[in-house]
């Protein structure tokens, strides 16, 4: 009997060992290295790329189809979803909100540009939210290499580059802007 309670004893005295290290070497892990970028530059280059704009016409010319053949609520619905879109290409291109889409449209690629860059998350720099997140962590800046993804064009990228010398408007601000028509 105390052979068997020596033995559980031991085991309970090695598995507390074995935590503790374990925690103290949580504590000691050198932070993560995350992955920044411009949510607008990234959002900006997807926005502009010939697969994009031919969406977005191809759904322009089925709403015009629809209000040629006189089918007035149809349009006016199609419409809405190309003003909704419209909008929402504002909050990403000038604003702070996610460039969804356009990660979207990279998901597969992400894993390996990850590992390209060595980091272990990619974070758009306007989300403070994620960032508090990794307050340790080594940055670093891969919005060129997820802009690069989407094959923009020299006139694009100049204009790219000018989101470099810019903040963004604050969200709120944007999506006023946007309800009075004014962006």
């Amino acid at each position: 009997m105390k052979t068997i309670l020596l033995s559980i004893g031991a085991a309970s005295f090695i598995a507390a060992l074995c935590a503790a290290n374990l925690q103290a070497a949580e504590t000691n892990t050198p932070p993560a290295r995350i992955g920044i970028y411009d949510s607008r530059a990234v959002a900006y280059a997807h926005f502009s790329t010939a697969e994009h704009l031919q969406q977005i016409n191809k759904a322009k010319q089925a709403a015009q189809a629809v209000r040629d053949a006189g089918q007035t609520n149809h349009f006016q619905e199609l419409a809405a979803v190309l003003r909704q879109g419209q909008e929402e290409i504002h909050r990403e291109v000038f604003s702070t909100a996610p460039a969804s889409d356009a990660m979207a449209a990279l998901k597969d690629r992400l894993p390996e540009i990850q590992k390209e860059a060595g980091v272990s998350v990619l974070v758009s720099k306007w989300d403070d939210a994620a960032l508090k997140k990794y307050p340790d962590a080594g940055q670093v800046d891969v919005t060129d290499r997820l802009v690069r993804e989407f094959k923009p064009t020299a006139r694009q990228l100049k204009v790219i580059s000018g989101f470099e010398k810019s903040k963004p408007l604050p969200l709120d601000e944007c999506n006023e802007l946007i309800r009075k028509g004014e962006i």
